[in-house]
């Protein structure tokens, strides 16, 4: 069996507001708009806001559903 590492894709984990606007072709407004209404879950980590990338699809599906 695999361990977790190696089940692992290349893409990154987590993915900034920018990078995430660029993936759901919106605004970066649109994505603070989300946060902070609680529908998308994101974590700040220093100084950066970052969206896991599986909340990021999860997110994608509810609102084109």
């Amino acid at each position: 069996m695999a361990t977790p590492a190696a089940m692992l894709t290349p893409e990154k984990l987590f993915v900034g507001r920018g990078r995430a606007a660029d993936l759901l072709d919106v605004s970066t407004r649109t994505i603070d708009d989300a946060i902070r209404a609680g529908e998308l879950e994101a974590y700040r980590i220093g100084r950066r806001v970052l969206i896991r990338r599986d909340e990021l699809i999860k997110f994608a599906e509810r609102v084109t559903a």
